[in-house]
């Protein structure tokens, strides 16, 4: 009986482990030494990579206004904007080796719409 028991609960113990490291930005799918936005909070929805050079890169349609996650796997800091060009009043900075599960707790829910290195 004991030994049932003592399964019953490793079994347990492995299965809320496993759920744990599910939900870690560090077991999504954004690839080393990239950046990647995301449609949904909680990096869900369709991912968009990329790897943001020191000249402005706009987003694509898809994700452009439509950004609400991000995660930043890469050396550097990145910076978007609410408008093409690296332009507008409304910034956002992803510090280097950062995620943000969720943009709406900073107020920048759908607003990328261009993105560079700093």
């Amino acid at each position: 009986m004991k030994h049932k028991i003592v399964a019953v609960l490793a079994t347990t113990l492995m299965s809320a482990l496993s759920v744990g490291a599910a939900a870690t930005p560090a077991a999504a799918d954004c690839g080393a030494d990239r950046f990647c936005l995301y449609q949904s909070a909680g990096y869900a929805g369709s991912e968009y990579s990329y790897t943001p050079g020191s000249s402005c890169t706009n987003l694509g349609s898809g994700i452009n206004n439509d950004a609400n996650a991000m995660r930043n796997y890469r050396n550097h800091a990145v910076m978007l904007w609410d408008l093409p060009g690296c332009g507008g009043s409304s910034t956002y900075r992803a510090n280097a080796f950062s995620y943000d599960s969720d943009f709406g707790n900073n107020g920048f829910s759908n607003k990328a719409s261009s993105l560079k290195r700093i």
